[in-house]
């Protein structure tokens, strides 16, 4: 008994001796430089637009909506590892104080992020609901209680173990929390309250129901665990090798004629290999199309032309940033060290594929700028961009990585 009551002290100083170890190469002077710029603009454009909006603006939707988005997904943290399937089954009905520290520090987690989304909400609700400060203790409280329902309701899902089930729980629960908070937002009356509570209740009741006397799933949970391990890994692995990353390779036989255009030979096959990782690597190519979609989007609705160019640097620095880690990626596999080709090729190959990347994000970016009808500011973002894609690529990366480029 003193050896399971030890358990989750082992396992959560284990884990926080993890996350330590990759957070000091994560927290370092770049990251924090984009940080403070792009959360200083991000603030900045949030207060110009509250004072634009009036309280015709759907603010109590929005705010709904995402705080109910925050509240649904309410992940447990259990630190299972893949060998407990066997080792702790046996002793599962003894684990109950296991899982519940394991849920308390996943409250008190995503505690701090529901304080700081509605913190971020307010000066909205303000300018469109008049809400003043007591309303945000109360709208916490509830918060915090919602959390607790929708943990418990998630637990009570796990134990299905089937994706169906997941996703179905997470909408009738999204639907739930974004009335009850809506309602609340606009201080509807009792009784609309008391008829989302009821809904509330008659889903518990069936939740717990139906997880009644059922076992966990362990496969599951150890499942979901390693998942949301394998994304803290992808993030860290931006910064530093991680050596536990397990990445997921998918065919895309759609993209093959991609492939085709490069040539083949001795000079091109760490062209061919660099470009089939970044394709066909889904932590690699969601990256790509996110730090590009993103600003794309942001760059419809931003006017100042200073403003506009600062987003579109800022976003292929990131981009080319993460992809650093792509040229070190294959360097303990043992067949890419018999290629009978100088190390120089290789360096080559990825300073023009990077700079392939950045400039054709630069590109979508002019062409976005040109269709809304900013040809002036198409023009200096796209020079800007350009600029920095010829330098982030021959000049930066070279030095980032550990090699020259002669």
């Amino acid at each position: 008994m003193k050896q399971i009551e030890s358990l989750w002290p082992e396992r959560l100083h284990s884990f926080m001796k993890e996350i330590r170890r990759y957070f000091k190469y994560m927290l370092n002077d770049h990251l924090k430089f984009v940080l403070i710029f792009g959360g200083g603009a991000a603030i900045y454009y949030y207060s110009q637009w509250v004072r634009m909006i009036g309280p015709e603006f759907p603010g109590a939707v929005i705010a709904a909506a995402i705080l109910a988005g925050f509240l649904s997904v309410s992940p447990i943290i259990t630190l299972l590892k893949e060998a407990d399937a066997v080792f702790l089954l046996p002793l599962e009905k003894r684990l109950s104080g296991y899982f519940q520290k394991g849920g308390r520090l996943s409250f008190l987690l995503q505690s701090y992020l529901l304080l700081l989304a509605l913190a971020a909400l307010m000066p909205m609700l303000y300018q469109t609901n008049g809400v003043n400060l007591r309303f945000f203790f109360i709208m916490f409280a509830c918060l915090l209680l919602l959390k607790v329902w929708n943990m418990r309701m998630h637990w009570n899902t796990l134990k299905t173990a089937t994706q169906n089930m997941l996703m179905a729980d997470f909408t009738i629960r999204f639907v739930l929390n974004g009335l009850f908070l809506y309602f609340l937002i606009i201080q509807a009356s009792v009784i609309m309250m008391l008829a989302a509570a009821l809904f509330m209740m008659a889903y518990t009741l069936h939740s717990e129901n139906l997880a009644k006397e059922r076992p966990l799933k362990w496969e599951k949970l150890i499942e979901k665990e390693s998942g949301r391990m394998q994304m803290f890994y992808r993030t860290a692995n931006m910064f530093t090798d991680v050596p536990h990353l397990k990445s997921n390779v998918g065919r895309r036989k759609w993209l093959d004629p991609i492939f085709r255009s490069i040539p083949y030979g001795r000079d091109q096959i760490y062209l061919h290999l660099f470009s089939r990782t970044l394709l066909r690597t889904k932590e690699y190519s969601g990256l790509i199309i996110r730090l590009t979609v993103i600003p794309a989007i942001l760059l419809v609705f931003l006017e100042n032309p200073y403003i506009t160019i600062a987003v579109a640097l800022t976003f292929l620095y990131l981009t080319g940033f993460q992809l650093l880690p792509v040229y070190r990626r294959h360097d303990l596999k043992v067949w890419v060290q018999l290629y009978p080709i100088s190390h120089h090729v290789k360096k080559q190959a990825f300073v023009k594929l990077l700079f392939y990347i950045l400039a054709g994000q630069a590109v979508l970016f002019i062409l976005v700028l040109v269709l809304k009808g900013s040809f002036l500011n198409a023009v200096y973002t796209g020079a800007a961009g350009i600029a920095l894609a010829a330098w982030f690529s021959m000049r930066y990366a070279p030095k980032r990585v550990g090699d020259t480029i002669r």
